[in-house]
């Protein structure tokens, strides 16, 4: 799942992620993405700290408590220590904190190996 309220990042995460062979929801803030937790299977998020409606630190207490088993990978272009201590109580679940813009090979190899997929696309 990619959750960012920018719709050029949301669309150009998807569009790359689906490149590589993965199957993306997108979501344009974390009331959305928790919406669509609840009826399809998510292995793995990556979200935005500020949004609206509901934001990412927000997103991330919620979707823990209801779903133990998920991994996020936040994207954020604001990661402050503020931001850093909020998650600390939820490092189990989140694999990394990077910053935008990212690197594009970077964060695939990161989500490849979060979910043991190979790469199909030499």
């Amino acid at each position: 799942m990619v959750i960012d309220d920018d719709l050029n990042i949301r669309s150009a995460l998807s569009r790359e992620l689906r490149f590589h062979g993965f199957n993306v929801i997108p979501a344009e803030t974390g009331l959305m993405a928790l919406n669509k937790l609840e009826t399809q299977p998510i292995d793995l998020v990556l979200v935005d700290i500020r949004m609206p409606v509901m934001g990412g630190l927000e997103f991330i207490k919620k979707a823990v408590v209801e779903h133990p088993q998920i991994h996020i990978i936040i994207l954020s272009g604001t990661i402050t220590k503020d931001v850093i201590a909020a998650i600390a109580p939820y490092r189990a679940n989140i694999l990394d904190v990077i910053a935008k813009p990212w690197n594009q090979d970077t964060l695939l190899s990161l989500i490849k190996a979060a979910t043991f997929q190979e790469d199909i696309h030499p």
